[in-house]
């Protein structure tokens, strides 16, 4: 039987922390040699934008949305999929994950992405924050007010003491409820700032979560002293929400290396421009947890991280919420494979 789970299902069957440890043991297992993935593929639709409130500015010319699939293979952890949306329709966002057993081979389940994937990114930043970041950090410079800047806050303030948050976006009043919202959920001083500059001001961990296809901030502005940044907007070669100076005075990281240096605008604009060569990305979120590639080194100022999610963090979502959801009989059973015959 195949299991439906809807995103009001998913919600509250693990909880952030199995979020956090489901995508360990996920890249553990692609670093180790036993898993795969097979990076996001985007495939263009043709025609007239029928809205910017949909397209932003990350369509090619000539493009009006997107179909999109990412795909991911874990068998320790007994599960392979795929995750395949549209993006840029009036019906807006519209992702769902086929998950299948990788001992049986049956469709297991399928499932509605929206709410697993929102903290799912958190999920995944925290883990590379928790061991990028430099020990003792306290202070965030946040870029964007949104729902994903709240999961954000959440997931980071359990890796590490964040004291301080200076929140930058666009909109002044979106700004300040935000902020007002964070601190009295957090216990903690969540601060509007009026720059981007402002928001850098001190800050130990950097972290970008906005549909910005331009750096939202500039790196000369930076503290000169090591930090961490977190880059998890934009993921399309010719768009980026980190800027070219960041990027040339960084230790860089990815999710996934032929994911990250093919779609992240980051890399690609300046391997283009001849900048720098694929072995300025050091390194990958596989390579780093089974211990490949060391975190920061002695003469480390900056780290830079650049994610745009991947099949290894779906998957391994998927098949703990999967397993949750089992236990405690939550989702709609439906039966495929019903008898047929061959015959004309």
């Amino acid at each position: 039987m195949v299991l439906l789970l809807h995103n009001h299902e998913i919600r509250g069957l693990i909880d952030l922390s199995d979020y956090m440890d489901a995508v360990e043991d996920g890249y553990r297992e692609l670093g180790a040699g036993a898993g795969a993935v097979y990076p996001r593929e985007n495939l263009w639709i043709k025609g007239e934008r029928q809205s910017d409130e949909y397209t932003g500015g990350h369509l090619p010319a000539g493009s009006k949305a997107s179909f999109k699939f990412k795909v991911g293979l874990l068998p320790n952890l007994g599960g392979a999929g795929v995750n395949a949306y549209t993006a840029g329709l009036p019906h807006g966002l519209e992702t769902f994950l086929f998950l299948f057993d990788t001992e049986s081979g049956a469709l297991a389940a399928i499932m509605e992405v929206m709410y697993l994937s929102w903290l799912k990114t958190a999920a995944v930043s925290a883990w590379a924050t928790r061991h990028l970041a430099p020990p003792g950090s306290s202070i965030m410079a946040l870029f964007s007010t949104g729902r994903h800047a709240r999961s954000q806050l959440y997931a980071l303030t359990k890796v590490a003491d964040i004291q301080r948050v200076q929140a930058y976006s666009r909109n002044a009043v979106n700004r300040r409820a935000f902020c007002e919202k964070m601190s009295a959920e957090l216990g903690i001083d969540v601060v509007p700032a009026d720059s981007p500059k402002d928001a850098l001001h001190d800050a130990d961990i950097v972290t970008a979560i906005t549909t910005s296809p331009t750096p939202v901030f500039d790196g000369r502005d930076l503290p000169k002293k090591p930090l961490h940044i977190n880059g998890l907007g934009a993921h399309y070669p010719w768009v980026r929400e980190i800027d070219e100076y960041t990027v040339l005075n960084s230790r860089v990281f990815v999710d996934v290396m032929q994911q990250g240096i093919s779609e992240n605008g980051e890399i690609v604009i300046p391997l283009e421009a001849g900048l720098i060569d694929q072995s300025h990305v050091v390194g990958d979120l596989g390579a780093l947890v089974v211990g490949k590639v060391p975190a920061r080194l002695d003469d480390t100022k900056w780290t830079l991280f650049l994610s745009g999610g991947t099949g290894i963090d779906d998957i391994a979502v998927a098949t703990r919420l999967y397993e949750r959801a089992r236990e405690r009989g939550i989702g709609t059973e439906f039966q495929f494979s019903q008898p047929y015959e061959f015959e004309l």
